[in-house]
């Protein structure tokens, strides 16, 4: 598909009356360079909004934004040569290297984004539509015609088969845009999800500490019942059994802490399950003791 432009051309008072008999403008004429350079970004600034779509709604990628962005590359016509001259015509064929220098955090953010994405890598993007890459930089073999108009003030320009070039340069384009946006949404959301979880870790260590009270306090009135019992039992049915309580005790003691390190690894939780143990096996050893008496 071939693209056209009119361009106004531009000269100093001194040399105005020689712009104005110009006949033919070459290929490698400041004006029709311009107009080229000019016909290329406007191509570019399309691909840029068919990727974006309807974001080019939002504030951060509007028209502006878009123009202003591509804006940030350098586009040089390098090694012109003339491909068509025919001195009958003003119109002149040519051949150029396209030099199109991006800011490299642009093409960063582009590969972050297709890599985080799972989209095509950006060499690939690149690689399928023939421009190559060196740095910062990506040339890319251009045709292209430029003329004079009648009046001989301005230049016409004409530009063919760059519109894939166009396009894979706006999906980088777009990708830097958008990708600011999408990580800004993410930390808000990492960070709300953070405050969430905080909040819950608070309320989880309240609710734990709770229990653990809870258990030291049914533990306490266990230990309570249990020396009470063991009080009156009478001597001699006390002194048969101490042994025995002292080996009850040390079972009692590792069982629980075995048990209370199978529950969790949070001290909280552990040592409630630790002090439940111990009421239960205590409140048992209370029945067997009644059974002495």
């Amino acid at each position: 598909m071939k693209t056209v432009r009119l361009i106004a051309l531009a000269c100093a008072a001194l040399i105005l009356a020689s712009c104005n008999r110009i006949g033919a403008v070459e290929c490698n004429n400041t004006d029709g360079q311009a107009v080229i350079a000019s016909l290329l970004s406007d191509q570019i600034i399309q691909g840029t909004r068919e990727q974006l779509g309807t974001a080019v709604s939002d504030p951060q990628t509007n028209d502006a934004k878009i123009k202003a962005t591509v804006a940030q590359i350098k586009i040089l016509i390098e090694d012109i040569r003339t491909t068509k001259k025919d001195e009958a015509s003003t119109k002149r064929g040519c051949a150029a290297t396209v030099k199109l220098v991006l800011p490299l955090n642009m093409i960063a953010d582009a590969e972050r984004f297709h890599t985080n994405n799972q989209l095509q890598s950006i060499s690939s993007l690149t690689d399928s539509v023939g421009l190559q890459r060196s740095a910062d930089s990506y040339t890319h073999q251009l045709s292209y015609s430029v003329q004079p108009t009648d009046d001989k003030k301005k230049v016409y320009g004409e530009v063919e088969a760059f519109g894939p070039v166009a396009n894979a340069l706006g999906e980088i384009i777009a990708a830097h845009m958008v990708l600011p946006m999408i990580e800004a949404n993410q930390q808000s959301e990492a960070t709300a999800a953070a405050a969430q979880q905080a909040l819950l870790d608070q309320q989880t260590k309240a609710q734990s500490q709770a229990d653990l009270e809870l258990a030291t306090a049914e533990n306490k009135l266990a230990v309570q019942a249990y020396s009470e019992v063991w009080k009156s039992l009478p001597d001699t049915v006390r002194a048969q059994n101490v042994e025995i309580q002292r080996a009850w005790s040390k079972k009692k003691t590792a069982d629980c802490n075995i048990k209370a390190a199978e529950t969790s690894t949070d001290p909280l939780i552990k040592e409630a399950a630790r002090l439940r143990c111990e009421t239960e096996q205590t409140q048992g050893r209370v029945e067997e003791l009644k059974g002495l008496m």
